[in-house]
């Protein structure tokens, strides 16, 4: 009886420590994503007038979702864009030019608690 009850707890063990990992790394590639989004827009708007960005949407931006409003503007700073909807708009373009059709920009819903419900990339119209 001693062993099954030694086996249980090192089950118990391995699945609590397996499930803390896919939790922390969540959480990891919610800042990874929103670090590297941070750079790209930065690097954006440091170029000189008339040169294009070279950013190009991801195909999912699952990791964000769930992310707090407030972890948002941490990461990426004030929105270029708040619509009616309350989402938020994030255009990658040089701080010195006009928004250009096809210029990338990014639209963060938001949902219940003020999280992120889903990450739109577009090209403006």
């Amino acid at each position: 009886a001693s062993r099954i009850a030694d086996m249980r707890l090192l089950l118990a063990t391995l699945l609590l420590t397996f499930a803390t990992g896919v939790v922390a790394e969540q959480v990891d590639n919610c800042a990874t994503v929103l670090g590297s989004l941070s750079i790209e827009l930065r690097f954006a708007r440091e170029l000189p007038p008339g040169k294009r960005t070279t950013f190009t949407c991801a195909r999912r931006y699952t990791s964000i979702v769930g992310a707090s409003r407030q972890r948002v503007l941490r990461a990426l700073g004030p929105p270029d864009q708040r619509a009616e909807d309350g989402g938020w708009s994030y255009f990658f373009l040089s701080r010195h030019d006009e928004l250009a059709p096809g210029t990338p920009q990014l639209v963060f819903h938001f949902g219940g608690e003020d999280q992120v419900e889903s990450v739109d990339c577009l090209r403006s119209a």
